[in-house]
């Protein structure tokens, strides 16, 4: 039983092994097209109108190709024809033009004093029940002191 080391490059090979094919060297390819990742949102309607004619495309390939009943042809079907119903689905949203405007308004400057006054009214909105039951400065202090709402 001898041993092949990387130095022994001068010896042939075994008679015994089989030198390997050229076909086993060989990549192995896809049958068909590759499938590649969605594409990004689509930002026109001339995007969103080319996104699904290419996916319309693959649609009907992987179609023919499903005919042939093997379970790969069959997954590449499912695949393509939910791109092809997302394609779908992005052009009629662009053609219905439903478009949402959100109106962006600047944030309103408060000073400190009218922060104060506005944390102050949230708290007694929040605390309004309780008030009534025991109105006064001396309630509300030992309501606060005590724990009790």
């Amino acid at each position: 039983m001898s041993v092949s080391r990387p130095s022994d490059s001068s010896r042939k090979a075994p008679v015994n092994q089989a030198a390997p094919s050229p076909a086993a060297a060989a990549p192995i390819r896809a049958a068909g097209p590759t499938i590649q990742p969605p594409p990004s949102r689509p930002r026109s309607l001339a995007e969103a109108e080319a996104q699904y004619v290419t996916a319309r495309d693959a649609w009907t390939a992987a179609m023919r190709r499903a005919n042939s009943g093997r379970p790969a042809d069959l997954a590449s079907l499912a695949i393509t024809q939910e791109a092809y119903e997302l394609a779908f689905a992005e052009v009629e949203r662009w053609r219905s033009g439903a478009t949402v405007a959100i109106p962006i308004e600047p944030e309103k400057k408060r000073t400190k004093l009218e922060a104060a006054i506005g944390q102050e009214l949230a708290w007694r909105r929040v605390h309004e029940a309780s008030l009534r039951e025991h109105p006064g400065l001396f309630s509300r202090l030992k309501r606060r002191l005590t724990g009790h709402r």
